[in-house]
């Protein structure tokens, strides 16, 4: 009996080593895995980028996951880009993967298909190595046209006229190769004046007139730009440094997709420290909400690499990385308390936030108001959480303006009760029963008020026999005497 259980004991204990053995090897070669470990980490430190003039735009896109280092932990900011990387990089920042994924299953099927025709589809699509279903998304598309598919070097460096090309067609800044070929895409923009901004360039005498095109759409588009001393060099390589500007400034375009909630614009109000973690307090038109600091975050003003403490008060752009937590801010501009502003006292009629941020207030004067929001505009009141998103139409509002923009809006607590006037005398409105504590019988300056009649339409004064629906602001609840009336309006 001994001996069996010593052997079983044995069995068990060696069972338990092999298991740990295991576990222990997979999370070592988890913990030391470049590629898992980046993905767990959301690191964003390239040793290579300190001093460079690009920093900020490299970051920028690394955070959003547009664009990757190298295993030494640098980004080789200087290395050319050949034109397969080029063409995967704007195909892919277009929001295109999943299509040219699919195209790439669709081709396989056919390949596997003993019906399938072999032919036209290889001849004019080049081959490459890798990224293959993005070539074949950007030649379907029009995106690419290579003049000979076979001896498309795929592996060379990509000019910034072959750029300029591929950003136009896939912007749809002029019509796509698949389009009405009847009219040559430089007659379209030529007649719209499109080359105004590339006409200065002084190099551009040597390229054809629908070359020219593309470079005067991507001009005109902010996507690109020319050199201090008036060239475009359209003949030139492009870097990794350089493609990478491009790319953000699609970003700022909004050509990029981006998930949802990975980009936020808004200005930081404050910055709370904890023993182990930083929020920051960030508002913006849609409200205010808290948001954890990686501990590796990058914030920039004007290219240069600041503190994060420098941040409060400031306009900015933040980026979330993976796990949601704040690791990139570019600050725009400071917050100006300083300012003269003037009162408006209204009802809301439409909020609009997008490109541009308005709202419509109905005045106390029954006239339509259109006031851009400021960008560091707030909302206060009781059911303002969701910042603008939470006024509705109708809600009574306090509006603070400023040099023709709306600084601050208050959400007034207002209440409202009906009857018919009584009589009206010394500038007092009454109804007709008695004050209930709850409910006031009569109104203090009543013609203070908005007057309207059932469709909201401006009336000069209210008569005795009216019946009204009073809505005002109660400033002493349970006290009398004290109310202030902001709409009077005639049901009848």
């Amino acid at each position: 009996m001994i001996i069996k259980r010593t052997r079983k004991n044995s069995l068990s204990f060696l069972i338990f080593f092999i298991f740990f053995f295991v576990v222990f090897a997979i999370w070592v070669w988890c913990r030391c895995s470049p590629a898992l470990a980046a993905k767990a980490q959301d690191v964003v430190s390239f040793s290579d980028l300190p001093e460079h003039w690009a920093r900020s735009h490299v970051t920028r896109l690394a955070t959003l996951e547009m664009v990757k280092g190298y295993p030494d932990h640098t980004f080789k900011p200087d290395q050319l880009v050949n034109r397969l990387e080029t063409v995967v990089l704007i195909v892919r920042s277009g929001g295109f993967a999943a299509e040219a994924e699919k195209l790439a299953a669709n081709s396989n099927k056919k390949k596997n298909s003993a019906n399938s025709a072999s032919g036209v589809e290889t001849k004019q699509t080049p081959k490459v190595p890798w990224g293959q279903s993005y070539i074949d998304l950007a030649v379907e598309k029009g995106f690419l046209a290579p003049d000979d598919p076979e001896d498309y070097d795929y592996a060379g460096p990509v000019t910034r006229l072959e750029v300029a090309e591929l950003l136009a067609r896939a912007m749809c800044l002029v019509p796509s190769l698949t389009g009405n070929e009847s009219e040559p895409a430089e007659n379209n923009i030529l007649a719209e004046g499109g080359l105004s901004s590339a006409e200065t360039f002084s190099d551009l005498d040597t390229l054809e007139p629908e070359e020219q095109v593309y470079v005067a759409a991507v001009v005109n588009a902010n996507v690109m730009s020319g050199y201090p001393d008036g060239t475009f060099r359209p003949r030139d390589t492009l870097t990794r440094a350089e493609i990478a500007v491009i790319l953000s400034r699609l970003v700022d375009r909004g050509w990029v997709k981006i998930p949802d909630g990975r980009r936020l614009a808004g200005w930081i109000a404050g910055i709370e420290k904890n023993k182990d973690r930083r929020d920051i307090l960030f508002n913006s038109l849609s409200g205010a909400q808290k948001l954890q600091v990686a501990g590796n975050v990058q914030c920039f003003l004007a290219e240069e690499e600041e503190s994060l403490e420098q941040a409060v008060g400031f306009r900015c752009e933040v980026i979330l990385d993976g796990r949601r937590q704040v690791s990139w801010v570019n600050l725009l501009e400071l917050k100006d308390d300083a300012v003269e502003t003037e009162k408006i006292r209204g009802s809301v009629k439409m909020v609009a936030l997008g490109e541009d941020n308005l709202m419509v207030l109905c005045d106390m004067n029954v006239k339509d108001l259109i006031l851009p929001l400021a960008w560091d505009a707030v909302v206060s009141g009781g059911k303002a959480s969701k910042g603008f998103s939470s006024l509705k139409q109708g809600d009574f509002v306090d509006v603070l303006v400023s040099q023709g923009q709306v600084r601050k809006v208050t959400l007034l607590d207002v209440k409202t009760t009906s009857g018919e006037v009584k009589r009206i005398e010394d500038g007092r409105l009454y109804l007709k029963g008695s004050s209930s504590g709850k409910k006031p019988a009569w109104f203090n300056h009543y013609d203070y008020a908005r007057i309207v009649d059932k469709d909201g339409i401006r009336q000069d004064s209210v008569t005795v026999g009216d019946k009204v629906k009073v809505t005002y602001l109660d400033p002493l609840p349970g006290e009398i005497d004290d109310e202030v009336v902001v709409e009077i309006k005639v049901t009848k």
